[in-house]
């Protein structure tokens, strides 16, 4: 079974980056997802060309519900206060969307990352915004267009993704999060997938170290500091080295869905 340990959040703080960056040092994560509008962002990019970095794909977490929009924000008015500033979760689900908007916006960041030097190869979103079917039908436009696989939420959107002939793992584990985030919970989780017969499953995580500006972002906070506690963990290592599991990345999955890339 290949198994994508994915660290989200990639480019939210400096504090997140070290604790991504940290992740990777110790062999479980190699698949990142960046947010391309938040104060750690160009340090994140930066870093991808590290050599510690080698072997980790990068997808774009597609991000419309915090900071300010790559476009501007006169051509996505639906998306944006009267700040300009993106509209918090509630007032961006609660009101009016508008494909056009979020395909601009979704591609101004896609962009962002590709002339840093990056070749994405995966597309999610932050607060898990694509559950929203016009945010999702934007998304899979951006997707087809740029050949990136996808992060489905559930089977239908699975199947949905695959219709529409876009990558996504078989499976999608986005439980291991605050009180679920233990050894234990990830051992279940990946074993219950293997049992399953399972060919490919991510497992979503957040890892990061606390800082200034992740308290005045976040409110997932020192649990960050408890997932990288978790995924360093020399005993975790060994469990999955020693499971049958294969540790990977979406570009593995571009790969084995004859994904051109």
């Amino acid at each position: 079974m290949l198994l994508i340990v994915n660290a989200d959040d990639f480019g939210y703080t400096p504090g997140v980056n070290r604790g991504v960056a940290a992740a990777i040092r110790c062999g479980i994560v190699k698949s990142v997802s960046i947010l391309a509008n938040q104060p750690g962002t160009a340090e994140a990019l930066a870093a991808l060309h590290r050599q510690e970095f080698t072997g980790v794909s990068a997808g774009v977490h597609l991000c419309v519900t915090k900071g300010r929009p790559l476009s501007l924000p006169e051509l996505v008015p639906s998306l944006v206060d009267a700040g300009g500033d993106f509209k918090a979760r509630q007032a961006f689900l609660s009101s009016p969307l508008v494909v056009e908007e979020l395909q601009r916006e979704f591609f101004a960041q896609v962009d962002r990352v590709k002339a840093a030097g990056v070749a994405p190869t995966h597309l999610d979103t932050h607060h898990h915004v694509h559950a929203h079917p016009v945010v999702l039908a934007a998304l899979i436009s951006v997707a087809r267009a740029c050949c990136l696989a996808v992060r489905h939420l559930d089977p239908g959107m699975r199947d949905r993704l695959r219709t529409e002939a876009i990558p996504t793992p078989d499976r999608f584990c986005g439980d291991w999060f605050a009180a679920q985030a233990t050894p234990e919970a990830f051992r279940k989780f990946v074993a219950e997938a293997r049992r399953r017969g399972t060919r490919s499953l991510e497992l979503m995580t957040h890892p990061g170290e606390v800082d200034g500006d992740l308290r005045r972002l976040s409110g997932y906070t020192t649990e960050r500091e408890k997932e990288l506690a978790i995924l360093c963990s020399p005993a975790l290592k060994q469990w999955l080295q020693e499971s049958g599991v294969r540790l990977g990345s979406y570009a593995d999955l571009l790969t084995a869905l004859h994904c051109k890339h």
